[in-house]
């Protein structure tokens, strides 16, 4: 199946993704004034931090999102792949394989948000510019992939 660029909401939403990679990224490049500093590698539920690291934990992120993307761009690239736990109709298998592809590309903007995010309060908390990470970005990540995936499962289940 053919996934390109099809439509510019869709084109929209992949160049968002590829910000929010770029923009994980981000505190690498003052990685260096980060000498002696505590990253925190950890944040409680409050966003307060609670464990503390050296400055070579702000690796890890960018490290994971850049593996988050490839994962999703893959299952993008491969909706036949996409696990469903129940057996589907034919027309319901026929939509999964035609707008897989819109779920995963969907669902990468999320996790990218997420990762961006929290490479960024991780970030701001190290350099003191921030004593913790407000929750509400997590929350609201969480939230979109939630509803992307309901959307996408009654999409899929009641296709007819």
């Amino acid at each position: 199946m053919n996934t390109e660029i099809r439509n510019l909401p869709h084109f929209i939403i992949e160049v968002l993704s590829v910000l929010m990679l770029l923009c994980s990224f981000l505190p690498l490049l003052a990685y260096g004034s980060l000498e002696g500093a505590q990253v925190p590698i950890h944040f409680d539920a409050a966003g307060n931090p609670d464990s503390f690291e050296d400055r070579q934990v702000l690796i890890y992120l960018p490290i994971l999102s850049l593996f988050l993307f490839a994962v999703l761009t893959f299952a993008e690239k491969r909706p036949k792949h996409i696990n469903i736990p129940i057996k589907l109709t034919e027309n319901g298998r026929d939509f999964l394989y035609a707008n897989g592809w819109k779920f995963m590309r969907e669902l990468k903007l999320c996790c990218m948000f997420m990762t961006a995010y929290i490479s960024y309060w991780t970030y701001a908390v190290a350099l003191g510019k921030a004593a913790s990470m407000p929750v509400w970005g997590i929350i609201v990540a969480i939230a979109a992939m939630l509803l992307v995936m309901a959307r996408a499962t009654y999409l899929v289940y009641n296709w007819n």
